[in-house]
């Protein structure tokens, strides 16, 4: 080969190495991979959160800022210790709900008159439950399922950098066997370099009937996710202060044979 030809190819070569990064291109992270690595005892990830919406009733409910912490285990979110404040009226309430193993205990929720010195109602799968399968917050969407999370990324229409836009079923969420109030859900999800969810934006039109009619609510539920591989560590309250929910007299009585109720926020907030 003739030694100029050589030169100018090899010229040629060099300049496109330094153009395109010297190397092979990287693959994009597996976001599913990217999240089971974060799963470990002890660790976890900050929670802020912005809940705005509307009723058949009422064309603005206030708006519900939630703030806390979520924690893993070897196999995914486990624990979580979450606190959300609201307008009603000229005051401001609070409420507080701690997750610890298979129980949930919850401060500021009302059902009928607590024994003297509790301060928090205990929530036990099978006797009743606080919030959907994988509901933290008002975020109804578990984005910290390796299942749910595969599901929103293949679902997805449309894809731009690290936003995922699309639609969940209730069977998706849930299974075939669920109670909600609601059969849809839209979301935008968005993940990082790493491919880690660092926020989940969904919107739903829940409906129900009660003594007053038909009933819709149509929240947009906008979470944030931050500080991955936190040290958390979620205990729950003093065990003097806690009341279980069966042991309570609710605003109607339990029957034998009824579902375990489903109960969260919504039930006490101006919905």
């Amino acid at each position: 080969m003739n030694k100029r030809l050589t030169v100018a190819l090899l010229s040629t070569a060099l300049a496109a190495g330094v153009l395109t990064g010297g190397g092979p291109a990287h693959a994009s992270p597996d976001p599913v991979k990217s999240l089971r690595e974060q799963f470990a005892e002890g660790r976890g990830v900050r929670v802020s959160e912005t809940t705005r919406g509307k009723t058949s009733k009422v064309k603005e409910v206030p708006p519900t800022r939630t703030t806390g912490t979520i924690e893993f285990g070897t196999s995914g979110a486990v624990d979580y210790d979450l606190t959300s404040r609201w307008k009603a009226g000229p005051s401001s309430e609070e409420l507080q709900a701690i997750k610890v193993g298979r129980h949930t205990y919850v401060r500021g929720f009302e059902w009928g008159p607590m024994p003297e010195g509790k301060k928090w109602i205990r929530f036990t799968p099978g006797e009743a439950s606080w919030g959907n399968d994988g509901q933290r917050g008002d975020q109804v969407v578990d984005v910290f399922n390796p299942r749910i999370l595969r599901a929103m990324l293949a679902k997805a229409t449309v894809r731009k950098g690290g936003e995922y836009r699309g639609v969940l079923t209730g069977n998706d969420l849930y299974g075939k066997y669920s109670y909600a109030e609601f059969t849809k859900v839209s979301y935008r999800l968005f993940l990082d370099r790493r491919g880690l969810p660092i926020r989940l934006i969904t919107e739903y039109t829940s409906k129900w009937t009660d003594t007053n009619g038909k009933n819709t609510y149509r929240p947009v539920v906008d979470t944030r996710y931050t500080g991955y591989g936190a040290k958390v560590k979620i205990t729950p309250p003093p065990a003097d202060e806690v009341v279980g929910f069966k042991d309570l007299e609710g605003p109607f009585a339990a029957q034998d044979g009824d579902e375990p109720l489903t109960l969260d926020r919504g039930d006490v907030s101006a919905r």
